[in-house]
Order: C-alpha cells, then sequence, then structure tokens
C-alpha cells in the first residue's frame, strides 16, 4: 500500500514560547528529526507550515496552511490536498519518540485509524484517507474543526495502545519543562554555549562557555550579581540576547537545547 507522512507545524507554540520545530532533538532540529523518521517507511511526505514560520531544508514536501486560524483540521486538508497516495499518517512537529514500527502498524490497518491512549484519542498521530478531503472541506464550512468529528465521520478503527508497538510514540511536550526533561532523559549532560560580547564580556570574566541546557534564566542566573541581566522574567533593558544568530530573546522562560548558542550583548554604548 503506497502511503504518505502529513506534519504540522502550523501551532502557535504558545507555552513553549519558541518555535517547537526548531527545538534541538538528538543532533537535529525537531521537524527534521520527524521527517528522518518517516522518510523510509512512506512514499512522500508533506510538511503543513504557517506562513511565518521558515524552516530548515527537509526531505519533504512544504506547503503554507491558507487556513491556520481554523486549527490542525485545516492543515491535515492542506496536506491531504498534496499526497497522490491513498492513506496519510498524520503527526504533529513534536514527536520526539515517534517510531516507524508505530506508524507502520497504523498504516498497515488499511482504514482511518487512532490510536486511543491514557483515555484519549490522539488524533494527531493517527491515519486519514484521502478521499477525506471534501467531507473536511464541508466540516469547515459548517464550523466545525475538530479532527475527531472527522474520524468519527469516517468510522474509524480506535487501536488500544496494548495493540501498537511504541505506544509512547504519541507523547511529546507543549511546555520548556517537559522539553528539557525528555532532552535530559535522551542525551543525559547536554550542554549549550553561552557567549557574551562587549561590556558582558568584561563583567562576565570570559567570552564564552558550555554551560547545561535549560532555560534562558536558568543559563543567565549565575551572572546576575556580577552584570544584572535578569528584569524578574525579562531580560533588563540594556541587554540583547540572541539565539543561535536570531533575536533578540526577550522572555528567560524559553528553553535552550542541545548545542546552542546564546549571546550576550550589553546594547548602551560606553558602560
Amino acid at each position: 500500500m503506497n502511503a504518505a507522512g502529513i506534519v504540522l507545524c502550523g501551532g502557535k507554540s504558545s507555552r513553549m514560547g519558541r518555535d517547537k520545530a526548531w527545538l534541538p532533538w538528538r543532533g537535529q532540529p525537531m521537524i527534521a528529526h520527524v521527517v528522518s523518521i518517516l522518510r523510509p517507511i512512506v512514499d512522500e511526505i508533506v510538511v503543513v507550515a504557517s506562513d511565518a514560520l521558515e524552516l530548515p531544508p527537509l526531505e519533504a514536501r512544504v506547503v503554507r496552511d491558507r487556513e491556520p486560524a481554523l486549527g490542525p483540521l485545516a492543515g491535515i486538508r492542506e496536506g491531504l490536498a498534496q499526497i497522490h497516495s491513498e492513506f496519510a499518517f498524520v503527526t504533529g512537529t513534536d514527536a520526539p519518540f515517534l517510531s516507524p514500527a508505530f506508524v507502520m502498524a497504523l498504516l498497515g490497518l488499511g482504514c482511518a485509524a487512532a490510536p486511543e491512549i491514557d483515555g484519549h484519542v490522539q488524533t494527531l498521530s493517527a491515519v486519514y484517507p484521502r478521499d477525506a478531503l471534501a467531507r473536511i472541506d464541508a466540516m469547515l464550512a459548517a464550523g466545525r474543526s475538530r479532527p475527531l468529528q472527522l474520524l468519527e465521520e469516517l468510522g474509524y478503527r480506535k487501536v488500544s495502545a496494548e495493540q501498537l508497538p511504541d505506544p509512547r510514540s504519541v507523547r511529546g511536550f507543549n511546555t520548556p519543562d517537559e522539553y528539557l526533561a525528555a532532552v535530559r532523559a535522551s542525551e543525559g549532560r547536554a550542554t549549550a554555549t553561552l557567549e557574551f560580547q562587549g561590556r558582558a564580556r568584561l563583567a562576565a570574566g570570559r567570552s564564552e562557555l558550555e554551560v547545561p541546557v535549560g532555560t534562558l534564566g536558568d543559563l543567565l542566573a549565575p551572572f546576575q550579581p556580577s552584570i544584572g541581566i535578569l528584569d524578574g522574567d525579562l531580560v533588563a533593558k540594556p541587554f540583547s540576547i540572541s539565539l543561535n544568530g536570531h533575536g533578540p530573546a526577550c522572555s528567560v522562560a524559553i528553553p535552550v537545547g542541545p548545542g546552542e548558542r546564546v549571546c550576550v550583548v550589553d546594547t548602551v554604548a560606553g558602560r
């Protein structure tokens, strides 16, 4: 059976504080990790992302969600419209533990199917038929936007955790603490790089150092007494902080993952 993979990247990641697609996971951005899991076992992969989200190079077709405000069902529609396969496995971008065996088991059922784990139907770890497109259009036009409603209309097969290999494939993370806990469990003593420039380097007494992964606040807290870099939950105004060359980063609650670089610069000349 020909099959496709659809990866949804349309969420706002509001609780994470930064795009989940770019969170480092086992040496690559999370979105690249998910695509690499799907690549050997499906015939085509479509990544559905919002217009505002920049993505790394991927072995997948990237399409933009026309109506991201309508939620994941609209994203599923965008993905299904791009595939030639009869069925597609749909997942979110935050699927660090996704396994090929799990995906193949669901696709092998040859019908609309979704796991039910801990009493919840996992609609973003599920199989959808391409011929559901017209039904999705009708649902969205009627203001019905829940993927579970679509699965129910399709008479989907509900699969228990006991019937699936690697049921933890459905696990993701929504908060910095969940992400960082997963990183520490997976990679042990994972580190990031903290760099200081300008007056910040003089105050810190060094130009850069490796530090354990954590939130931005965790990384900066040891230097607060000497630099005064934090202002409550925000970065103090004299300073500019970039993450991997992008910024500025303002909230100290965002997670900093393995191999990432945080650069601290004092923006006030002459200080």
